[in-house]
């Protein structure tokens, strides 16, 4: 089969909408699951069987350059330079990885009740993960946001295997506990179940669980972490005196239980400060508050 170069979609659900860089192809959705999020896009993609047209696929929301600070352009041209991976990535958030061990860590102290609600689906449809022995997430395989694309042969392992079975799962037995559970609302800064945070961080561990897959992941250097991607000045504190240590962790592929267990401690500090910080504040990334969801004055 020729296939055609790379190709991100991006959802369109609303009347009128209109894409958020040329550079994105439309994917015009039903939106019959609004709680779903990426999900249902993701599934759309996989029923039309476009992926298979395509070296690689992906799905970005409007969001990508406000989060990454570049455009689909440039994350092409990052695609095209590596061509002989079968996942390209952009971690829109680097600064998280020098105080969560993996995305289950920051999860969870994000959204109290994620693991066990995640775990709960997963045993409900038979993936054989265990949450609580993920490894590491580091700097190649963090991947916040969904801002990903992969070749034909991963699309069908990860979404035809593993996001296709979760849905059928939804819908299947809405009335099940893990159903229910995973569609509980969780504090953001727009109103939200667990489930599409579950979705967010499934990518990253099915790569860490799965080894054989060829990942580059764009990222970026401390000066650019502090200066464009943290948020507020106690991200960037945290960064500054976190990312010698975790970075020589993650060079030698050792992190020792005191070291997982310091940082818990530092990530459950900075939730606590983003819980507070953005109470009365707007997040740069939605224009809302966390607790009202509604925009608010500095």
């Amino acid at each position: 089969m020729t296939r055609t170069g790379t190709v991100i979609y991006e959802c369109l659900y609303v009347k009128d909408q209109a894409l958020s860089d040329p550079f994105l192809t439309p994917l015009s959705i039903a939106n019959d699951h609004p709680e779903w999020r990426e999900l249902q896009a993701f599934l759309e993609i996989y029923h039309r069987g476009d992926w298979r047209q395509h070296d690689f696929t992906g799905m970005f929301s409007p969001k990508f350059a406000l989060k990454t600070h570049i455009g689909v352009d440039r994350f092409l041209e990052f695609v095209a330079d590596n061509a002989d991976a079968d996942v390209c990535l952009i971690n829109p958030f680097p600064q998280i990885g020098y105080w969560s061990y993996n995305v289950w860590m920051q999860g969870e102290h994000a959204h109290p009740g994620l693991g066990t609600a995640t775990q709960a689906v997963l045993d409900a449809v038979g993936i054989p993960w265990q949450l609580r022995e993920v490894p590491r997430h580091g700097p190649g395989l963090l991947a916040y946001g969904n801002f990903w694309v992969a070749r034909p042969a991963f699309w069908q392992a990860y979404v035809g295997e593993v996001l296709q079975p979760i849905a059928e799962f939804l819908l299947r037995e809405p009335s099940h506990q893990a159903a229910q559970g995973i569609l509980r609302s969780t504090r953001h800064t727009d109103a939200a179940p667990f489930l599409p945070f579950m979705i967010e961080r499934l990518f990253s561990t099915y790569l860490s669980l799965h080894p054989q897959w060829k990942v580059a992941a764009r990222t970026v250097g401390l000066r650019e972490i502090v200066d464009n991607y943290c948020l507020n000045d106690f991200e960037r504190l945290l960064t500054k005196t976190l990312y010698a240590e975790v970075d020589a962790a993650d060079a030698q592929s050792n992190f020792d239980p005191s070291m997982i267990k310091n940082m818990n401690m530092i990530c459950s500090l900075f939730q606590q400060h983003f819980f507070d910080y953005y109470a009365h504040r707007v997040h740069p990334h939605s224009g809302k508050s966390v607790f009202t969801g509604k925009p608010t004055s500095d």
